[in-house]
């Protein structure tokens, strides 16, 4: 992008140069007619900021730079897109560009969900915007509703399918029968999960994206630490088979619901959903979220929540707003959140729960095991029986709404009496 002596141009740098960061520059250059005349001025790309300068680009090299606090500290850049990822450097970079005096537009999820209440509000003080929409669904608008078009409704609960990498291997061992590590190694192959698959199966994405949502929703940052938090690792093929037989699915979400005044419970687990749920339809890398507000009742969004075009798409909207407010002369989104939310545990979780056990297939077993249920308040709602092999049976409960410490206590005397042979697994359901 040629240098313009135009003194009204906006000047971009970025930070990061990887998926995002590329997809981020190519809509600048494809689009560019497009978006100067929706922001109302012209801009160019000054520099862009990576960490290995021997890696082969298709742009001319003095494009490039390894000195990453060159970029947030040159007076004449305007607004930095940081599209790094982590909390370090990216954080110290975010706040230094803030300081001295650069409006940002970011799609780091980890960055926002640990640190947000803190860099927003700093932006505000300084009449600048902090942008990051990117940072929770890719191509999907989710931040900006919930500052703007939802913020006067009471939000009742949320949740979402907000990782397209667990949402891709769920879809794929309900479609084909597959196995947990089959269906990984072909989201592998195709570039949907990383070698180190960590962040997204184990539920660390999913957790530091309904943080944020959270966040804005209820107006205080709920805490990372304080999202209840499991992966997808333990799922079977065997529970996808009950779960369909059952009229379920099961997916990874996101859930949110206040818990009173100034407390929410927030959590993300594998969970049984009815097949008639509007997210039980969305498949494959697609992302969604569904909320429930008190006035707007049910909405849901949903579309490609990852990749390099969807993010460029969501990072390159948020540069648009951006400009738009330089132009008008104040900042526009640099909305804060406070801090001190409670989080409730997930002990005080009240829902159904899908449980797969095997016992030995004798008289009176079913009766023993309804009537530790039932003194610990757990009533059973359906169930299936399959007989196994060597005498074994194995039986799936569907419970009616229960408190879970409930739950998991009548499961635990269950164990310890030798009712059961094996907790094969359990599951929370929604809807």
């Amino acid at each position: 992008m040629a240098e313009s002596p135009n003194p009204r141009v906006l000047r971009i740098g970025i930070l990061g140069f990887g998926t995002v960061g590329s997809g981020a520059y190519r809509m600048l250059h494809d689009n560019r007619e497009e978006i100067t005349r929706k922001i109302g001025l012209s801009y160019e790309v000054v520099r862009i900021g990576i960490r290995d300068s021997e890696k082969t680009r298709a742009l001319p090299k003095t494009m490039f730079t390894t000195d990453l606090l060159s970029i947030v500290d040159d007076p004449e850049i305007d607004v930095v897109l940081e599209l790094m990822g982590g909390v370090e450097p990216a954080g110290d970079l975010v706040e230094r560009a803030i300081m001295n005096g650069k409006h940002v537009v970011t799609a780091n999820k980890e960055l926002i969900a640990k640190h947000g209440s803190r860099l927003v509000a700093l932006a505000k003080s300084q009449s600048l915007d902090l942008h990051y929409e990117a940072a929770v669904g890719g191509g999907i608008p989710l931040v900006q509703p919930l500052k703007h078009q939802l913020a006067g409704n009471d939000v009742l609960k949320m949740m979402g399918i907000l990782n397209g990498t667990t949402n891709y291997i769920l879809s794929k061992m309900k479609s084909e029968g597959s196995d947990f590590s089959v269906a990984l190694a072909e989201a592998q192959a195709k570039g949907y999960a990383e070698a180190d698959p960590t962040n997204d199966v184990d539920g660390f994405d999913t957790a530091y994206k309904i943080s944020i949502l959270a966040s804005i929703a209820f107006g205080k940052q709920v805490p990372v630490a304080g999202v209840y938090r499991e992966g997808i690792r333990t799922i079977t093929k065997i529970d996808m088979q009950y779960a369909d037989l059952l009229g379920y699915c099961i997916k990874l979400l996101g859930v949110v619901e206040p818990r009173g005044q100034g407390c929410v419970l927030a959590r993300v687990h594998p969970t049984l959903l009815p097949n008639a749920h509007p997210l039980a339809s969305v498949n494959g890398v697609y992302n969604a979220l569904w909320l429930h507000g008190d006035f707007v009742g049910d909405v849901m969004f949903s579309g490609r929540g990852a990749g390099s075009d969807p993010t460029a798409s969501a990072v390159i909207g948020d540069f648009i707003d951006v400009g738009r407010n330089m132009l008008a002369g104040g900042c526009g989104s640099a909305i804060p959140y406070g801090i001190g939310i409670e989080t409730a545990p997930i002990s005080e979780l009240v829902t159904s729960y899908y449980l797969r056990i095997q016992v030995q297939d004798r008289p009176k077993v079913l009766g023993a095991i309804a009537t530790v249920f039932g003194e610990f308040d757990v009533s059973l709602a359906a169930m299936e029986m399959k007989t196994l092999d060597g005498g074994r049976g194995e039986i799936v409960f569907l419970t009616h709404p229960c408190v879970e410490k409930s739950f998991c206590d009548a499961l635990h005397q269950l164990e310890s009496s030798g009712t059961i042979e094996v907790v094969c697994n359990w599951f929370r359901v929604e809807g």
